[in-house]
């Protein structure tokens, strides 16, 4: 430390500026906020924070949704660019930020500056990623079908899940946490950014949930249009929706199209899918 600048590996936070600087690339400036967390999370590494005393560090004397804190730490996470997935969530308890010499977990987005220019980049390779999904799929999963006609996934993936997961959200890297805890529960998620490229995958495989953000793509209610098109082509997959304060009107039109809850925070999520899953592998077992 110097002064009131506080390093960590490639991140250099200035207290004083309230400005964070990665690998020696121009400081970025964060809200005040974000600069209260950061502060906390560097002053305990490797140490989980929970939610109360950073919410309490971010907004004193304020009552806020826990939601404010997951928008501040998305933020965070953008501005540290590949520095971010240092900060991790500690289900149950908060989070914390590693000071491991090379933090785990996949690639999150980069600074929220260059998000335009890198965001484009990232979905044309997601594009080609999807094509070559399906290609590997009709190669190799040919003729691997189940009773009722769709095909076991079974590439890429741990030998040992007890479910899968389709996550359909056109910004994935927002639930890099959650799905890093779910792959820690052996439970496979597979990522698309449509719903269209959503409703060719459930026509081809079988899953055991389907989450869905609410917006997506410039639709406002894709996320409703989805599960709608699923119920009305006899796909009956348990469905959630990871989105923020939803209305009344919304949470009842999810229930008429037959889903089975909306979830607004990661533990929320976790409360609809665990079980269901766990029973799913239970009777799997005893088959």
């Amino acid at each position: 430390m110097s002064g009131s600048v506080l390093r960590l590996g490639n991140i250099q936070f200035d207290e004083a500026a309230g400005t964070v600087t990665v690998e020696g690339e121009e400081a970025i400036e964060l809200d005040r906020s974000c600069r209260a967390i950061l502060s906390l999370l560097l002053s305990q590494i490797d140490e989980p924070i929970s939610k109360d005393r950073l919410l309490e560090a971010g907004w004193p004397g304020r009552v806020v949704h826990e939601n404010s804190l997951a928008k501040a730490i998305a933020r965070l996470r953008h501005a540290l660019g590949n520095e971010g997935k240092r900060i991790e969530m500690v289900y149950g308890q908060g989070y914390r930020l590693t000071g491991d010499a090379d933090p785990p977990g996949p690639p999150v987005y980069p600074p929220m500056r260059r998000r335009p220019t890198r965001y484009l980049v990232i979905s044309v390779a997601a594009g080609f990623a999807l094509v070559a999904s399906i290609v590997l799929a009709t190669i190799f999963w040919a003729g691997n079908s189940s009773a009722d006609g769709q095909s076991a996934l079974k590439i890429g993936e741990a030998p040992d899940v007890i479910g899968r997961v389709l996550w359909v959200d056109d910004h994935p890297g927002n639930n890099a946490e959650e799905r890093r805890f779910l792959e820690g529960r052996q439970i496979a998620v597979y990522e698309v950014t449509s719903s269209d490229d959503a409703m060719k995958l459930l026509s081809m495989y079988k899953y055991d949930a389907v989450i869905s953000d609410m917006g997506r793509n410039g639709n406002p209610l894709a996320g409703l249009e989805l599960i709608r098109e699923m119920r009305a082509r006899k796909n009956y997959t348990p469905f959630v929706l990871y989105t923020i304060l939803p209305s009344k009107a919304q949470r009842d039109l999810l229930a008429e199209y037959g889903g089975q809850g909306v979830a607004v925070t990661p533990e929320g999520l976790y409360s609809f899918l665990l079980p269901g899953l766990d029973r799913r592998s239970a009777q799997r077992a005893a088959d």
